[in-house]
Parts: C-alpha cells; structure tokens; sequence
C-alpha cells in the first residue's frame, strides 16, 4: 500500500523549492533512501531516468548492487545506466567519490537531456552534516546543513526522515540494499548516525527534524544577511571589489559575508573562506603605503589597495596581449578595455580628464599594448625621462594592477600616453599640429 504520508510531504518540498520532478536523472545506490525517492518521483508522476555509480570498492557486493538497481529499473520500466569508479584507497576516499559521482552525473544528465539530478538526501543526512560542522566550528553556511537545491542538483527527501523513510518502503514492501561499511565507526558521519543521533532522539524525540529545520531557518537567515552584504561588491570584469564606504556601515558579521560571497563570485565551487583568511582578508583595508596582497586558496588574490580590498584569480591577470592598432574613427577592445579614437578639435577642459588624450595625429599610427618593465615615457614638464611603471607607482596606481594598464605608443616606438596619466612630451598638440587625434579609454566591466 502506498505511504500517501510521504508522498505528501515530499509534494510539499518539491513546490516550496521550486524542483522539477517530471523528467530527473535520479542517483540510486539501491540503499533505502535513494530506492524511496525513485518510488516517490515515480508515483508523483515524473518520468525518471537512473545513474548507478559503482564504485568497486566491495567486490561482490557492489556487483550485486548495482544488480539489484538494474532488475528495479526493470520492473519499473526505468531507464538505467551503470557507471564503475575506479578509486584507490587513499585519503578522502569519501570526498573523491562524491565529487566523481556529481561528475558522472552531470555528463549522464546532459546525454539523457535530463535538466535536473535528484539526489536522495533526508532530514537525517541534514542534521548530520551540521553537527558534523557544527563540531568543526562552522560558521552560518556551515550550520545551514545541505540545501534543498544547488544548481541542477535537487533533494526531493530533504524535509522527510530516514524512520519515515523505511516506513514508506516497509508500505510498498520494497527490499532494497544494505551497505555494510554505513554500520562501521570507520567514517565520522557514521559514528554521528550511530552514537550522536540516537542518544539526541532519545533525549528529544525528533530531533533529527527539529535539526534540519534549524539548518532551513540558518539558510534563510544566511540568505537575507548575504542580500545586505552584496551592496558591498562591485563586479569590475575580472575581480571582485569590496568597497570600503560600503563595508563601513556594515555590521563585522555582515562584512564576513561580503568576504566570503567576494571569494565565491572569484572562486565558484570552492569550499567557503575559513575564518581567520575571512580576517585576514579584511585587515587589508587597514590602509598603509602601496598594495598589499594576500593568497588565499584556489589560486585567488586578495589584494589591499588604500582602503578597498580586489579579489581575483591569479591567473586571469593578463601577461602579455601583443600590440594593436588604433585606427582613427574606431574602437578596440585590448585587455578588458576599450580604447576610442577620432579627429577632434583640441578642448584643454576634457583633455584635463584621466580617461581622455589629445595627440598629434601626425605622429602615429598608434598602437596600444600593455605597459612593460622597461617602458620609459618622456612625460610634459619634466625635462627627462620616466620608467612607466614609476609614474604608476607615483601616481599610487595599485601595484597588482600596473602590468594589466595599458600604454599607448606612437609611430616612433616611445610611449606616448600612459593611460589615465602622463602624456609624451613628443606627442603633444602644438600649434603647429594639423591633425589632432582624441582617444578615450573605458575599462570594462
């Protein structure tokens, strides 16, 4: 007899979180939770496909698994496919094969033309991994356990418990596997499932919902600060800024949060800053002379300049684009910029602008490349020459940043504009000059 219990609390979560059950790849070991969710999206009328990972780490018995899920596909008229991993026995064996199976997933998904993966996650696995979090000194994210939806990634199962579970199969009468290794103290999750949980049900009984439920009120309250936090980031192309007047009317709790969703738009996937790289990164803006950096994990930077902090990935600054011509009348993007050039009148008021220079026309054509450590500029006014990178430096142009600041150069070869600085003295608009040229530069977003 079907459980109509769980068919209906299951409803309830895929309406409140929005998941698509009508056409999912489902993950089943043929452990009871993921048999359940298959029954369940059956029954609710969906159209399910399945992925059975074997791993290959029990012999026997994992052929026998993956056995089992075929014949219950069988039954089903379910489509099945049976994927084999082949891990060795080193360290976070665990983690490796949870990242695999996502893998495999993703690619069996995109071949079916499946838009999302159900995975069969309950209540108990939520309240597992945040007092397994909890244990380690997490923080919100840490505390708001799994969520319900990441992505194409959907768990139908969240909001039900693994006794309300077995009941549903119980109902149906519908065996399903065992995995021997779930009932060993070997892996810290199981020793939470067998020692914590039971002694926490017994003193408060639910507790593994009551638990869950807490990690469901964390999320939302995590989602509303990290709201706050966002008006404190400025997506400048390739970094991410955190903006100092914004982050100053933040609370500190509410900065973290801008820390961390700074690092996660730099870094996607990334497992979140711990929190003394969180404080690390945010004494950045304590100020001082030049830039300061700071790596952090993934390849990204941190990097203090005055007062504002710039987050990006090591290797997207650039190295070397080559050289461009700018021709008169046209645009071209070079390196995340964009540099303009016409024939203009000369206006002394907008040629006091950064992001504008007049030049003599008659001296191009002119190129644009990025500045180099042995570029010198002869610039207006100082009788002498100057390394580029110099003037930068001078002008407090973030040291991180100098490499990836375009220069313009002229016919000649000399530097001829440093952008949004020094002019070339060889370059000028005399009286004499007959062709005048104007370029703008924008960085770009």
């Amino acid at each position: 007899m079907e459980n109509s219990g769980l068919l209906d609390a299951v409803r309830r979560t895929v309406e409140r979180y929005g998941m698509n059950v009508r056409r999912p790849l489902v993950l089943v070991s043929g452990g009871p939770d993921s048999v359940a969710l298959l029954r369940a999206v059956a029954s609710l009328g969906g159209e399910p496909a399945v992925l059975h990972v074997d791993h290959g780490l029990r012999g026997e018995q994992s052929r026998e698994d993956a056995d089992f899920v075929r014949g219950l596909c069988a039954r089903m008229n379910v489509a099945c496919e049976v994927r084999r991993l082949r891990l060795d026995g080193s360290s976070n064996l665990q983690e490796r094969a949870r990242e695999e199976r996502y893998r495999l997933a993703e690619e069996v998904a995109d071949g079916l033309g499946s838009p999302t993966i159900a995975t069969g996650h309950t209540a108990d696995d939520v309240a597992e991994t945040v007092l397994m979090n909890l244990a380690r000194g997490a923080g919100l994210r840490g505390l708001a356990g799994i969520p319900p939806v990441r992505g194409r990634v959907q768990r139908p199962l969240i909001e039900v418990t693994r006794g309300e579970v077995l009941q549903y199969l119980h109902d149906l009468d519908q065996p399903y596997r065992t995995d021997p290794t779930n009932l060993t103290g070997k892996y810290a999750r199981n020793r939470i499932r067998l020692e914590v949980l039971p002694v926490l049900q017994d003193l408060h009984p639910g507790a593994a919902r009551n638990i869950a439920r807490a990690a469901s009120l964390a999320r939302e309250d995590l989602e509303a600060l990290e709201d706050l936090a966002m008006a404190a980031l400025e997506n400048r192309g390739d970094e991410v800024v955190l903006e100092p007047d914004a982050l100053l009317v933040l609370r500190p709790a509410v900065r973290r949060h801008a820390v961390r969703l700074a690092y996660a738009t730099v870094a996607p996937g990334s497992p979140p800053l711990p929190f003394n790289l969180v404080e690390a990164v945010l004494g950045l803006q304590q100020g001082g002379e030049g830039t300061r950096t700071l790596d952090l994990p993934g390849g990204v930077v941190a990097a203090g300049r005055d007062e504002a902090v710039a987050l990006y990935r090591r290797d997207s600054r650039p190295v070397d684009y080559g050289c461009r011509e700018i021709p008169v009348g046209e645009s071209v993007l070079f390196g995340g910029w964009r540099i303009s050039s016409r024939e203009a009148r000369f206006d002394a008021v907008d040629a006091a602008r950064g992001d504008v220079a007049y030049l003599d026309g008659g001296r191009g054509p002119y190129t644009v490349r990025m500045a180099g450590e042995g570029d010198v500029i002869r610039p207006l006014g100082l009788g002498g020459t100057k390394k580029v990178l110099r003037a930068m430096m001078d002008r407090k142009v973030p040291r991180d940043l100098r490499r990836s600041t375009p220069v313009v150069v002229g016919g000649g070869g000399e530097v001829a504009w440093i952008v949004g600085g020094e002019l070339g003295v060889f370059y000028k608009v005399a009286a004499t000059t007959e062709k005048i040229l104007r370029l703008e530069v924008e960085r770009l977003s």
